[in-house]
């Protein structure tokens, strides 16, 4: 049924209230069973009330917060209207429930000669103290506690499962929810200014002490850190939140100690769209991105915008390959970048001590004749004047990667893709989808090389986004990488975003997962999510809490922490603008 206007004027004091609430009540407005249906939303309108008397142990109300209401993973708003009672009535009414309390306790003792018990004993303390409070002038209130959820057309399974876990939440506090059967008209009078106050509910009384948690604490305005990305606002207070890897979420508060962060969720909580968020601005801003890409998704964006995608294979121009792995600036170094490579290609065993001897020798008789950046084929050709019988291993694990092998594609070609010197404020897109089992050691060895060297060599500020992180940590050479990188990349100047929906793997690595100095996390599994927050040394009761709440939220809602899991969780909603996701739509970046 549509809701008459002449009902929403119902409660106004004065012409003035009832033309605002007529005019902010609009006609569109659908009153159904349990809830009022809005052109673009439903709202989910609940009132809550308890039972027993002021000043009792067993009040619920001493167990009920502001953050009570802010747990259901959706858009909530709840009002607490406090009307002051007359002393004289309240002390009226105290005393006679005490007067019958003390009878029964009196005819209990006179028939069966049963003591009172310590309960009763505390509950009799416990009027009495309330009613000597009345007396001496405490402020006593009657209570209308409204709340209602908000959803997005399209979202009505989502709102369901909000409500029936903060009706839960308020049972399980001793409190009562009642959803507004048949008079959810009530709420639209209550919430909009103007609104009649006291809509005609069951009102319990509180004490002062009893109301003042359920005041949320004003918020604080928070600037946007120094390089700083716009990823939605706050579900709570609705204040924007920005996002800067070195600098966390609150430049007034403490600097994390790394620029490593992590976002978590299982597949479809929005989590790769967050960090297409991210990229996006940060390109914006100037800075340099590197993503690495499992599934070649972001290829057409990133062309589009100007970047370059890296193949995970030999380039098809005849040219280029993907990198010139033996460089640098003295005989040292370059011995270091022969082992990377031959253990990259032969595993970490294949570095005996003989090898080492013949390796150290073929680099000291190339840099003494010719000093300088060298080809396979030069060391190739140098190892076979190495009078040993281990320099057969590495000339056979090099051969088919030199000028005219059948693998020369990925270094021995005149022109590199990839090197540590180049231009800032491109996009840089790593394209795994065609990696093959025969190549995947080569080409995570390729990565590994590549941001170690751009960040400790090239010295260059980037933002590193590793997409499905867990496929590259249970690599070998990948394994370290991130340890290393969270080292270096705040005095780098370089920010690490790794995204996982599987953050047992990283468990397995503790030290990666330590480094991580912000968490972004989306909807898990409660058992996943509870060895996660247990991996971080979170107690066990505050994991079970936290996982609890991680397991319900919707897509596009995430959990910021700053400290990986260890400082206090706030809801963030990420929103993309409209006219970005029609673009990324065309890109096929979008699922």
């Amino acid at each position: 049924m549509i809701f008459p206007k002449k009902k929403k004027t119902e409660g106004a004091t004065n012409p003035h209230q009832a033309e605002y609430i007529s005019a902010v009540a609009a006609e569109a407005v659908e009153v159904t069973e349990d809830r009022l249906v809005f052109p673009n939303g439903i709202l989910l309108p609940m009132s809550v009330r308890g039972s027993g008397s002021p000043g009792m142990p067993n009040r619920p109300w001493s167990h009920v917060s502001a953050a009570t209401f802010h747990q259901a993973a959706l858009p909530t708003i709840y009002s607490l209207v406090l009307q002051r009672v007359l002393p004289d009535a309240m002390k009226k009414s105290l005393r006679a429930r005490r007067t019958l309390f003390e009878g029964v306790l009196l005819a209990l003792s006179a028939k069966t000669g049963r003591r009172p018990s310590m309960a009763e004993r505390t509950m009799d303390r416990a009027l009495d103290s309330a009613e000597s409070d009345l007396t001496l002038g405490k402020p006593a209130f009657r209570a209308t506690l409204l709340t209602g959820l908000f959803a997005e057309s399209g979202r009505e399974q989502d709102a369901d499962a909000a409500r029936r876990v903060l009706e839960t939440d308020l049972r399980a506090k001793g409190l009562v929810p009642q959803r507004l059967f048949y008079i959810a008209e009530r709420a639209l009078h209550h919430f909009q200014p103007g609104g009649k106050l006291l809509p005609g509910l069951d009102e319990p009384v509180l004490l002062i002490e009893e109301a003042t948690p359920l005041m949320p604490a004003p918020a604080r305005r928070v600037n946007p850190p120094e390089g700083a990305v716009w990823i939605g606002s706050h579900a709570q207070e609705g204040r924007d939140i920005y996002f800067s890897p070195v600098e966390g979420f609150d430049p007034a508060a403490p600097k994390p100690p790394h620029a490593v962060s992590l976002l978590l969720g299982e597949m479809g909580s929005g989590k790769t769209t967050l960090m297409r968020l991210m990229m996006t601005q940060r390109l914006l801003q100037g800075r340099t991105v590197v993503s690495i890409d499992p599934e070649g998704e972001n290829n057409h964006l990133c062309q589009a915008l100007g970047g370059k995608v890296v193949p995970a294979g030999a380039p098809e121009d005849p040219e280029i390959c993907l990198m010139h792995p033996l460089q640098g600036n003295d005989p040292s170094e370059m011995l270091l970048a022969v082992r990377f490579l031959v253990a990259s290609l032969g595993g970490e065993g294949s570095l005996t001590p003989g090898i080492h001897a013949a390796l150290h020798e073929a680099v000291k008789r190339r840099w003494e004749r010719r000093p300088g950046r060298m080809s396979i084929a030069d060391l190739v050709d140098t190892l076979s004047t190495v009078n040993a019988p281990e320099t057969a291993i590495p000339i056979a694990l090099l051969r088919p990667y030199m000028r005219g092998g059948l693998l020369d594609g990925f270094f021995d070609r005149p022109n590199a893709l990839l090197s540590t010197d180049f231009p800032q404020g491109e996009w840089w897109n790593f394209d795994l989808s065609t990696l093959r089992k025969e190549n995947k050691g080569i080409v995570h060895a390729v990565l590994a090389w590549f941001l170690y060297h751009a960040i400790t060599v090239g010295r260059n500020p980037m933002d590193i986004y590793i997409d499905e992180g867990w496929r590259l940590l249970r690599s070998g050479p990948f394994s370290n990488l991130l340890d290393e990188l969270g080292r270096r990349a705040r005095k780098r100047g370089v920010g690490v975003t790794l995204t996982t929906h599987l953050p047992s793997d990283l468990a397995q690595n503790p030290t990666s997962l330590s480094l991580a100095s912000t968490a972004l996390i989306g909807r898990l599994g409660p058992d996943e999510a509870f060895k996660f927050f247990r991996s971080l040394g979170v107690a066990e009761s505050e994991a079970k809490r936290n996982a609890e709440r991680v397991a319900t939220l919707p897509p596009r809602v995430f959990l910021a922490s700053s400290s990986g899991g260890r400082s206090s969780l706030f809801p963030v909603l990420v929103t993309i603008p409209p006219i970005w996701l029609e673009f990324w739509e065309k890109m096929g970046a979008t699922n």
